[in-house]
């Protein structure tokens, strides 16, 4: 894989220079509900990189383009919508992967596999853009290696790589870069090597999250005419650090963490409910690391 001096320009258009001497992959295997069959649709991906970026792009062609789903939708939610994904097994250990999903409308997924199970609450920071053409869809996307973790290392690397595409039609078609074999539950160990990223580097991914939490209480002194007195009010400051210190060991530190991190205002029905709603945890000390110690 090349390195590019090129600029991208994050529209869904594949028109920049960075597409024409990127590598090109094709998907050409159906593996869901097919066994390792030709697909129903040309799929294509592309991947390059520079010294702080990783850069992505796929061609989805569709033989009726009016039938692609393409929903606006919450974050990390895809709603049965077309979509395309990358997996990356940055250290080449089959033991841990970044997935980057994007739908037809350009709406983001992320999250972290591992043996023991999935990491969905994980986060990373990244940006994407799709776009609908008259021959099906075109999908950007801007993976900046501090979200990534990997080795720190001089020369090439190697990682292992997958690209996926969800085709929702009569049935929703899985389609893959490598035919998978049932009987080798590694799926990672399967995977597509790709080589370069040299000079790359994770860096030192130092974040600081400050948040500030702020509640008020007023009542009215002659119910119902009355005008608002303050009864409470109440201020909390905290703050969330991340430090990559190495490729393998991250420094968390957390003070008074509140739960307006997780996400509270994400629509949910309260009525006639028997029990308390239950909210996705997103504060970052608390998911940091539950790939490896899930909860």
């Amino acid at each position: 894989m090349s390195k590019t001096d090129t600029e991208v320009t994050l529209d869904g258009i594949l028109d920049e220079k960075v597409w024409q001497d990127a590598l090109m992959l094709e998907l050409l295997y159906e593996v869901r509900p097919g066994e390792n069959v030709p697909p129903p649709v040309q799929t294509q991906v592309f991947l390059s990189y520079d010294s702080k970026n990783l850069y992505a792009a796929f061609r989805c062609y569709d033989p009726d383009p009016s039938a692609i789903r393409a929903h606006l939708s919450d974050r990390d939610s895809h709603g049965g919508d077309d979509w395309v994904g990358l997996i990356f097994d940055t250290f080449n250990d089959q033991r841990r992967s970044f997935v980057f999903i994007v739908t037809a409308q350009g709406v983001q997924l992320d999250l972290i596999e591992t043996q023991s199970g999935d990491d969905a609450g994980w986060d990373g920071i990244w940006d994407c853009a799709s776009e609908l053409m008259d021959w099906g869809y075109c999908v950007e996307m801007v993976l900046p290696f501090s979200t990534l973790s990997f080795q720190r290392k001089k020369g090439f690397q190697v990682w292992g790589f997958d690209a996926v595409r969800s085709y929702p039609r009569d049935h929703t078609y899985h389609i893959g870069l490598f035919p998978r074999d049932r009987s080798d539950n590694c799926y990672l160990c399967q995977a597509v090597k790709i080589k370069g990223f040299e000079g790359v580097s994770p860096g030192r991914n130092l974040e600081v999250n400050p948040t500030l939490t702020a509640i008020r209480k007023d009542e009215r002194e002659d119910f119902p005419q009355g005008g608002f007195k303050k009864e409470y009010q109440n201020t909390e400051f905290g703050v969330n650090t991340r430090w990559g210190i190495t490729s393998n060991l991250t420094l968390n530190l957390t003070a008074n963490p509140d739960f307006s991190q997780v996400e509270a205002d994400a629509r949910q029905l309260d009525i006639n409910r028997p029990f308390a709603l239950f909210y996705p945890e997103k504060r970052p000390f608390f998911t940091e690391g539950l790939d490896f110690f899930p909860l």
